[in-house]
């Protein structure tokens, strides 16, 4: 998974860490966390997450029809690596584009 940021300051930061929950409508609860302290330079930059949920058949078979994905939770920050961080609590609801995720399910699967 993936995440863009944009650091509208003109220091770079570092995420020292970041967890937190990322929510598909009602159908899925998937805790995730940054896989290692990232560098966010000024300016726009992706962080790369590690996620995983248990799989139930019913709610696949819901999962193209997700509205709305949330993400939830905190991220500790610092100007610099081993400096005491700050942490940021952060709290997103997005809509989901239509057909977005039956694209991604088929993009995973190769059935383009």
């Amino acid at each position: 998974m993936f995440l863009n940021a944009n650091n509208k300051s003109k220091d770079s930061i570092f995420v020292q860490s970041l967890n937190g929950m990322l929510y598909l409508d009602s159908l899925f609860e998937i805790p995730v966390s940054l896989q290692e302290p990232k560098w966010i330079s000024s300016g726009h930059s992706q962080l790369s997450f590690s996620g995983a949920a248990q799989l139930n058949l019913f709610k696949l078979l819901a999962l193209p029809k997700a509205q709305k994905f949330n993400i939830q939770g905190k991220a500790f920050l610092a100007l610099k690596p081993g400096q005491e961080a700050i942490s940021v609590d952060f709290n997103e609801t997005h809509d989901i584009p239509s057909g977005l995720v039956e694209k991604q399910i088929k993009s995973l699967l190769k059935l383009n």
